[in-house]
């Protein structure tokens, strides 16, 4: 089963207008998704070749609260300890049929679920969601199925404007997450689908224990802090095992960091 990073799920405290201001004085253009009318959300998009990073926030606390999302229920939960990347997701083109394959690998994944958005121009966007039923701290990701091929869902996205051209031409290449264990956390993700072994290494400022994998279309880095002190331990302390920073391919001229994430 062919899997695509399709979005990063960064959650923010602010309104997403915000983050499109924030991302507008670094010189790259995000833009307003709309309200997840169902589950008491709204977004704000960047978009960086065919993946983007998803900046979302509550917008109505009480249907928030009560929203049987599984991915509403982890900002509800989580966003009280802190901003930061939540969530990855990945794409494919048959969820079903992905469904099938995990259950055959001895995965219990919960009913599919529908999703919609309205767009700020006021037509609706849907897509179908699937989550693992057992995801002790939310640790692992979910995947989505837009109904429409790749192509042709990012012509429309280009056509709306919703696309930089600064940024077109790039690609998320490394996602990095802080882990208590990297190779067990690298051992976990390899049951999910075929990956190659995990490389392991010290990180040269040596702090950091690490294992890469790559997982569909994007490495992932699992980040063991060995000293007190360091970007995993603080992200372990506050928000658990969750991403922490983001590597472009071309990278961006600068570092940014938003919402206690790192871009770069």
């Amino acid at each position: 089963m062919k899997l695509e990073l399709d979005h990063l799920v960064h959650f923010i405290k602010a309104g997403p207008s915000e983050a499109v201001a924030k991302w507008g004085n670094t010189g790259y253009k995000a833009v307003l998704g709309g309200s997840h009318e169902n589950w008491g959300t709204y977004n704000s998009l960047l978009y960086i070749g065919q993946s983007y990073i998803e900046f979302l926030s509550i917008e109505i606390n009480h249907i928030a609260a009560a929203a049987e999302n599984p991915l509403i229920k982890q900002l509800t939960n989580e966003l009280p300890l802190g901003e930061g990347i939540g969530q990855l997701c990945f794409r494919t083109s048959n969820i079903e049929d992905l469904k099938v394959e995990l259950k055959r690998k001895g995965f219990e994944t919960l009913p599919l679920f529908k999703g919609s958005r309205k767009r700020q121009d006021g037509s609706m966007l849907s897509w179908k969601m699937l989550f693992f039923k057992d995801n002790p701290n939310y640790r692992y990701p979910f995947f989505i199925d837009w109904g429409v091929e790749d192509d042709k869902r990012f012509e429309e996205l280009r056509h709306l404007g919703f696309i930089d051209e600064n940024l077109e031409n790039k690609k998320i290449e490394e996602v990095f997450i802080a882990s208590n264990d990297c190779e067990k956390s690298a051992e976990s993700w390899k049951a999910i689908m075929p990956i190659s072994m995990a490389d392991v290494y010290i990180s040269s400022d040596g702090k950091e224990k690490r294992a890469s994998i790559g997982f569909g279309s994007v490495k992932l880095t699992f980040c063991q802090p060995l000293q007190d002190k360091g970007r995993a331990m603080e992200v372990l302390k506050k928000r658990g095992e969750k991403p922490l920073a983001v590597q472009l391919s071309p990278g961006l001229e600068k570092e940014i960091t938003l919402y206690d994430a790192v871009y770069f």
